[in-house]
This record gives C-alpha cells, structure tokens and sequence, in this order.
C-alpha cells in the first residue's frame, strides 16, 4: 500500500507532490515519494523499504525517464538504508541518511551526469558547477521524506504495535488453565 501512495506520488505533478527546486528550476523538483518509503521504514523494516522504494521508482521508468528513475532509485536508497544501518536515535539516524545521501549523490551525479546528458554537461566544469546546488537539494529532499514519515511513525506506533500483538496467534504458554 505504501509502494502504491509513493508511485501515486510520482505520477500527479505539481504543487504539493511537485514542487521545483528554486536553485535549479526546471531542472529537478521536490517531490514527496520518499515519505512513503521511510514510513515504510520505520513500520517495517529494510526490506518493506526497499520494496516500498522499487514500487516507487518503478513509475519513473514506465515513464520513459530511465535516467531520472536511476537518480531516484539511488538516492531514495541511499537514504533509506543509512537510516537503517545506524542503532542509535533518531537524530543520529537522520545525520546519517542525510548524509548519506548527500554524499552519494555528489559522486553519482560527477560521475553519470556527464554520460547521461552529455549535451548539458559536455565538460568537468559544468558539472561541478552543479554540484553543490544538488547537494542542497538532496540535503532538503532527505529532511522532506524523514521529519513527516517519523512524524506519521511517532503518532501512529504505538496504535501499530497494539495492532500487531492483538493479531498474533495464541500459543501454548500464553493459555492459561
């Protein structure tokens, strides 16, 4: 379900599911198909993530945009497994994350722009150029999927969790006589 609202999310364009980048209007937007996935995180786990994220991205690419669907697939990633690799608390996790996928981004995007769009970015310099506006976008995007998933998360846990244990099956010890 989640991997369904996050592919909705990239399918209506514009205000609030679009919203372009003002250092770089026309060239990449905010969207909030990652609020999906990270909830997806933290209800589930990695794994639901990452189903959750392919689910997402995989509009993209139905699309035709191959090449945008790649960025995104690799950044939601990003995100996504770095706040699962840490242990500790919530800010620590999101540091990370955004970390992460700040800096992941930087290296994919000097590396692929250039191969993928080589007539806007025929040189180093034109893509280095781009490079610190892109890492504020993707320092922005990462907050904008995190602070509102972790927002649902913390006021929908604990009914969740509840949720969870009432549907568990009875076992033996948990009878009593």
């Amino acid at each position: 379900m989640l991997g369904a609202l996050a592919a909705a999310s990239e399918v209506i364009k514009g205000p609030p599911f679009d919203i372009p980048f003002p250092l770089l209007p026309g060239v990449i937007s905010w969207d909030l198909t990652g609020v999906p996935m990270m909830v997806s995180l933290l209800f589930t786990g990695p794994i639901g993530a990452v189903y959750t994220c392919l689910i997402g991205c995989s509009f993209i690419f139905l699309r035709g945009n191959v090449y945008g669907g790649i960025f995104k697939l690799i950044a939601e990633l990003a995100t996504i497994l770095a706040f699962a690799a840490i242990r500790r608390g919530v800010v620590i996790k999101s540091i990370a994350a955004v970390a992460s996928r700040v800096l992941v981004m930087t290296i994919v995007n000097y590396v692929a722009l250039p191969f993928f769009y080589p007539l806007y970015y025929p040189s180093e310099a034109a893509v280095v150029g781009i490079l610190l506006p892109l890492a504020v976008f993707n320092l922005a995007q990462a907050l904008l999927n995190i602070i509102p998933a972790y927002i649902i998360y913390y006021r929908l846990g604990d009914w969740w969790r509840l949720q969870i244990q009432d549907t568990k099956p009875l076992d033996s010890t948990s009878i009593k006589t």
